[in-house]
């Protein structure tokens, strides 16, 4: 589904006249139903690690002490094992206490320290050495974070992105939203069982 065929559904759904077009048009309601789908788009992908916005990058050591940029669609870091080298998995997730108290020495890595969108290592990779991330993208659709033409379509499954907009659609009106918003909880939690799992709000 489109961008464009989520917002017919919300609009048959809100009993509003379906667009045209969505992102081009000046009328309210798509304005809203961007809107509303945009702020759903994003909180699909934040409570959910779908395996459709996993991604692994691999970073190459410098031989340096350095701090290593992750791509600019990071999100987080999967769950479980996600910094590894030659297979083998690096601890992430060491205090600052931890971490300072670590004289810096080049080597294979056996801790990672996540900051912002930087990762360091202890010891530094040695030159060359292969570091293999995986991670979810923030990048819930075609166009990143957000719909860039009507035709952009979801890499979050649709049916969330059409309900939770419906429920937030409601809301903005006044009228009765909860029964929408049990509705999406139940169907985020049904697709979740069979992607990798749901995170707490």
């Amino acid at each position: 589904m489109s961008l464009l065929t989520i917002a017919r559904a919300i609009a048959v759904n809100s009993g509003i006249t379906a667009p045209t077009e969505v992102l081009s048009s000046n009328e309210p309601d798509a304005l809203k139903i961007v809107q509303f789908t945009q702020e759903a788009g994003g909180e699909i992908a934040r409570r959910v690690d779908w395996g459709g916005l996993r991604k692994t990058v691999t970073i190459t050591g410098t031989g340096s002490n350095d701090d290593f940029d992750l791509p600019a669609d990071f999100a987080r870091l999967v769950s479980g094992n996600s910094i590894t080298i030659g297979g083998v998995p690096i601890r992430v997730g060491v205090s600052a206490d931890e971490w300072n108290s670590l004289t810096p020495t080049s080597g294979t890595p056996r801790y990672a320290r996540l900051i912002g969108s930087k990762l360091s290592f202890y010891p530094y990779p040695v030159l060359s050495a292969a570091i293999s991330v995986s991670y979810q993208s923030k990048n819930w659709c075609g166009g990143g974070v957000a719909w860039s033409s009507d035709t952009d379509t979801a890499l979050v499954p649709e049916i969330l992105i059409t309900q939770g907009a419906q429920w937030r659609w409601r809301r903005q009106i006044g009228q009765d939203f909860q029964d929408f918003l049990s509705e999406f909880e139940s169907t985020l939690a049904e697709q979740a069982k069979f992607d990798d799992g749901m995170r707490l709000p």
